[in-house]
């Protein structure tokens, strides 16, 4: 099990040895974070006017 984790972080950090590599995978997760973010607040808004015509 350890050896497997250790394997996983020495191939993230070998991806990852420079620091433009980091930054351009930096920039892919905080641009899904929003995305995923705005998909959520999109759905709970959905959600939330669903329920008021319920109500109706």
């Amino acid at each position: 099990m350890f050896e497997l984790i250790d394997n996983i972080l020495n191939s993230i950090d070998y991806v990852l040895n420079t620091s433009k590599k980091r930054h351009i995978v930096g920039g892919v997760l905080l641009s899904a974070s929003a995305l995923l973010g705005g998909l959520a607040l999109t759905i709970m808004t959905i959600r939330s006017e669903e329920k008021n015509e319920e109500y109706i």
